[in-house]
Formats: C-alpha cells, structure tokens, sequence
C-alpha cells in the first residue's frame, strides 16, 4: 500500500513537473509577445497605446526578401508572434478617403518640429506603439485599426486572443525615431498603384516606414533604403512619404510609372508635388498647403504650440482622427485625438 501511494505520488509528482516546464517554455517562448499585449492601455475613447519592447522580426522579414502585400505579411506574423501556434489570417485591409497634411518647421531654439494631422473617413481605434527593438532605434508609431479592420481585443483576460493586435507594429502610417527621423504616409492624390519588380527586398507602404523608423537615422540613409527596395502600395491608393530629420532635411517620395521620385518641401498634403503630376489632387489639398506654407512663410520659425494651432486649423471636425507634433531635438511626440487639441498625450523617447 506504502509503495503504490509512493509511485503515485512520483507519477503526480512528475506530471506537476512536465506541466511547469511545459508552462515555463510557453513563458518563455512568448515572453516579449506576453509583455507587449500586457501593456495594452486605453487612453481616450478608441484611443490606445502599446509597447513592445525586444525582437519583433524585422531581421527575419528581411531574410525572407520582404512582402509584396498585407496579404503576404499575415502568414509572416503568424509564424513570428505565434511561432505558427495560433492562427492569424491574412491582414484585411480597408480602403477610405481620406486627406493628411505634414509640415516641417524650425522653432526660436533652432530645432525642427514636424506636425501631422491623419485624416480618415470612418472613425476607427487608434493604436500609439512604442517599440524598443534589440536591434534598431527605438521609435513612437501610429497604426490605425480600422485600416486593418481589427478590433483592439482590450476587455478580454486571454492573453493569446490579443496577439493579433501586434500586427499594429508592421502597419505603421507614421512615426519618429530616436534619431529623430520624422516618417508620415500620405495620399498622393489618384488611384496609381507602385508595383516594382527589380529583384530586391520587397516593403509596402507601412513596413516600408517600420524599417525606416527602425534603421535610418538620416533623411538621406531613409531615401537611399526606399531606393534599395522594391516598393508596393497598400490599398490600391498612390501614396508618397514625408520625411523630415533633426537637421531639417524635409523631402516628399513619391512613386510614378513605377518610378522612384523626390522632392524637397516642407509641406505636403494629397497631391503629387513632382511636375509628372500637376495639380492631380484630392479635396482642398491645395488649400490645405498653400495655409502650411503661408503661415509658416508668416511666422518665419514656429513653437509647438504655433504648430499644435496650425494643424488645429486644417484639421476636419469629422475626418481628423489624430494630429502630433513631434520635436526631433527633444525626441517627443505630443498627440491630439479627434480635433480635442485641449488634450495633449505626450511620450518622449530619452
């Protein structure tokens, strides 16, 4: 009788053992994943932020040559963040009008702040992303759910149910690195998609600006990476890219006939600015710039708050979903959500 309880307490025993080295493996396994969903925070209505510090693999999405579309980089998240454990499909991706502004400004102490307004149609959830990767510059980035047409899963205990949500890091529209590199995705101002095929890595518009956040420093290391890749557009929409550093060098990128273009400007909004396109554009986009620049042109150099004021005034009381001005000297980013600019969210990368 003696020996069976001991056996059967050396099987349990056992067991209890397998289970919390099965359970420490999982730990492990999903330890950076695990931290990341944890950090899940509701800041306003429909407003979020995240942080995800450690390898999400960027390193592994370059060996494999990139993506050509969000369709392709579903399975690549799935086999990263779930190590192929959990399902995720294809990312499903929603096309809306909408019309941004970006401008590139000195202020009085001689550093360069960069404002953005993100315009969309349809009010969705908003996801600030905080990265701190073992390998790259560390950065503040905004995902827009409903671009993915994803539910931030935010009330629900189950951990594994919120991975999905780190989709968000690859499908970033905007961001400033600790470098203080400035990247904002824009409408270009038509339907013209960029398909290139000349045999290099493969980025769409969104991870195109998580590798830019993650490894440029420069406006000039950021042109010569978008040079190097083949570039894909997301949504069936033209888009070209702001870009902006802490020395001031602001550009436009856009791609035309499948065409690599840049422009020097300081202020963008949704049409082209390379004489390929003229005056193809969306809604009041011209008005929108010719505001940005004259008030800049007024000003000569502006403060935070004469920024914070100028996106006020072209923003839309129904379209704006956030605006930021991000200080590249101070490495801050200070959010405004849904036209409240008595509302500041400020998050600074020192």
């Amino acid at each position: 009788m003696k020996k069976s309880i001991s056996i059967c307490l050396c099987v349990v025993g056992i067991l209890l053992a397998l289970c919390a080295g099965i359970a420490g493996w999982v730990v492990f396994l999903f330890k950076d994943q695990y931290r990341a969903v944890s950090s899940i925070r509701p800041l306003a209505s429909d407003l979020y932020e995240l942080t995800y510090k450690g390898d999400y693999g960027i390193n592994e999405f370059i060996a494999q040559g990139g993506v050509r579309s969000e369709e392709e980089l579903g399975p690549f998240l799935q086999r990263f963040f779930s190590h192929g454990l959990l399902p995720m499909e294809s990312l499903d991706v929603n096309a809306c009008d909408f019309g941004c502004s970006t401008l590139c400004a000195k202020t009085p102490n001689d550093e360069y702040i960069f404002g953005r307004n993100f315009d969309w149609a349809k009010k969705g959830k908003t996801l600030i992303v905080h990265t701190c990767p073992r390998d790259g510059y560390a950065s503040i980035s905004t995902s827009n759910m409903d671009f993915l047409n994803m539910a931030i899963p935010i009330d629900t205990p189950d951990m594994m149910a919120k991975m999905p949500v780190l989709a968000a890091l690859y499908v970033p529209v905007d961001g400033m690195n600790e470098k203080g590199l400035c990247v904002a995705d824009l409408f270009a101002g038509d339907r013209e998609t960029t398909f290139q095929e000349r045999g290099n890595m493969c980025v769409t518009t969104t991870t195109a600006i998580r590798l830019l956040l993650d490894r440029a420093a420069t406006t000039e290391q950021a042109l010569n990476m978008l040079d190097s890749w083949d570039m894909h557009s997301s949504i069936d929409w033209a888009h070209h890219i702001a870009i902006c550093d802490a020395t001031g060098h602001s550009v436009v990128v856009e791609w035309i006939n499948n065409k690599m273009q840049v422009m020097p400007t300081v202020a963008v909004t949704n049409h082209y600015l390379s004489p390929l396109r003229p005056d193809v554009g969306i809604g009041a986009t011209f008005a929108r710039r010719d505001t940005l620049c004259a008030r800049l042109k007024m000003l000569h150099t502006m403060t935070e708050t004469d920024m914070q004021q100028l996106l006020q005034d072209v923003s839309f009381a129904d379209y704006t979903d956030w605006s930021i001005v991000f200080n590249s000297a101070r490495l801050t980013a200070t959010y405004y959500y849904r036209t409240d600019f008595s509302t500041g969210y400020t998050y600074s990368l020192k």
